[in-house]
């Protein structure tokens, strides 16, 4: 199985804009726009070796195809397709684990 190309899902990018909108709102905004940046950052180190990051227990399947990334108090869910990896979104660890299950059912 050769992954080429990581996919962003719409879910995903709405999620970063609204905690950056926050972070600038209650933080400040260089603060903001390092979230942004380190964001991208991270899904762009997915790729390489996109196994090594652990199997989401939130949402377990029998293929492991849903992996976290652990990046401070947040989770970067993705999930491994055939040809491509699919960021899901990201998901404040402070919340409820119980709504990470709505990610089975996001689409590109």
């Amino acid at each position: 199985m050769e992954i080429k190309s990581i996919v962003t899902t719409n879910h995903a990018l709405q999620t970063v804009r609204s905690e950056f909108d926050w972070l600038k709102e209650n933080a400040s905004v260089a603060f903001a726009h390092k979230f942004r940046d380190d964001f991208q950052t991270q899904v762009e180190n997915i790729l390489p070796s996109y196994l090594s990051y652990p199997e989401c227990r939130y949402l377990p399947t029998k293929n492991n195809i849903y992996r976290n990334i652990i990046w401070g108090n947040y989770l970067i869910i993705y999930k491994i397709l055939k040809k491509e990896i699919l960021v899901l979104g990201i998901f404040h660890t402070r919340q409820n684990p119980k709504k990470l299950k709505a990610f089975k059912r996001i689409r590109k």
